[in-house]
């Protein structure tokens, strides 16, 4: 400690060495390095355009969108995508699809980019939205078809609870058919509301699958039950393995997919005509194939079975629409799958497949 500093505060201050001050094109130039660095760690696909639209700077993600094809200027990079409509703007956001893959959906945002003297450049940023462009056409379809088919059942059961509440009047249909065509359309609006409740559910990461073993057959039976008081004139059989391995999934929800098929092949497969839900282990599956005598059943109009259709008359006469839909989300959601085939002497084969249940070490 120097004799004329005390307290030190001398030799604290002669230690501290200034640092001299960087040129201002060594800190533009230590920026754009760093700017550089952040837009290569950015997921979206980043373009920077000069004011003639030649491409300055493209991040990695430009090259995964665009393996072995690189983008030139902004003319090149536009007509990779399908024509913009008449009026869309040149600035902002906006959703464009490529030409090579329509079925996928890119948010595209432009900007006006300031180059000093050079005048301004663009840049320009592609964000995959293809998952929320199908959710949501998912979501308009499934409100559209649920409309629909909330109709239905509700107009027959006020229809028919308003005609038991008058007097039998002659030629009035006999008050048992009247309650039975209620009984059927309130178990309609159940199993609608049911789908509702599951699909809510799925949507929200709201649905909570145990991971339990399950025993198909025991499954197969209980929807055969609920079948059977609803269309007892249309008979249902197992066939298949008599004891196959159980599956990992939720018992609840694993019957809730199956009547969801058994009920659409009661419904379409003709009346009187048998169905059969055959199970079957397929190694590292085991799947159930429910077997109908529909007539519309073309290779065509199996293909979308499990999608949303929202057309008119399609849920009635190609019995798509919402519970086969939602067949579909449970099972995913599980780890399965579905699929929708002609059978090669008539009707049609409705079926998903699901994991077999094995004891791993946690489990033990």
């Amino acid at each position: 400690m120097h004799p004329a500093d005390p307290t030190g505060q001398l030799t604290q201050q002669r230690r501290i060495v200034p640092r001299s001050a960087a040129s201002p094109a060594e800190a533009a130039s230590g920026s754009l390095a760093e700017l550089r660095s952040v837009l290569d760690a950015v997921p979206e696909a980043v373009l920077v355009f000069d004011p003639e639209g030649r491409v300055r700077f493209a991040n990695p993600a430009v090259g995964a969108l665009f393996p072995g094809r690189p983008v030139s200027d902004h003319r090149d990079l536009m007509g990779r995508f399908e024509p913009l409509p008449a009026g869309a703007p040149s600035e902002g956001t906006i959703l464009v699809r490529p030409i090579r893959t329509p079925n996928r959906w890119f948010e595209l945002r432009s900007v006006p980019l300031g180059l000093g003297t050079q005048g301004h450049g663009r840049i320009l940023v592609l964000r995959d939205v293809t998952n929320a462009q199908e959710s949501r056409a998912d979501r308009r379809a499934y409100l559209s078809i649920l409309s629909h088919e909330l109709r239905t059942p509700i107009t027959t059961i006020y229809a028919g609870s308003r005609l038991l509440s008058r007097r039998v009047r002659r030629g009035s249909p006999p008050p048992d058919e009247i309650a039975a065509d209620i009984s059927v359309e309130a178990a309609r609006l159940y199993d609608l509301v049911e789908d509702l409740l599951a699909l809510t559910r799925l949507e929200r990461e709201m649905l909570e699958l145990s991971d339990e073993p399950v025993s198909l057959p025991r499954v197969a039976e209980s929807a055969i039950r609920t079948n059977a008081s609803r269309t007892p004139s249309v008979p249902v059989i197992i066939a298949g393995a008599s004891d196959p391995p159980a599956i990992r999934g939720d018992a609840a929800y694993i019957e809730h997919a199956l009547r969801n098929l058994v009920t659409s092949a009661s419904r379409y497969g003709g009346p009187g005509s048998p169905i059969i839900i055959r199970i079957e282990s397929l190694g590292d599956e085991v799947a159930v194939r429910v077997l109908d005598r529909r007539s519309d059943a073309s290779t065509e109009t199996l293909d979308t079975m499990f999608a949303l259709v929202d057309e008119p008359n399609a849920p009635r006469r190609l019995g798509l629409g919402i519970p086969l839909f939602v067949t579909r989300r449970i099972v995913e959601a599980m780890g399965g799958r579905v699929w929708a085939v002609p059978r090669a002497d008539g009707g049609a084969e409705l079926g998903f497949a699901l994991q077999p249940y094995r004891l791993g070490v946690g489990d033990a």
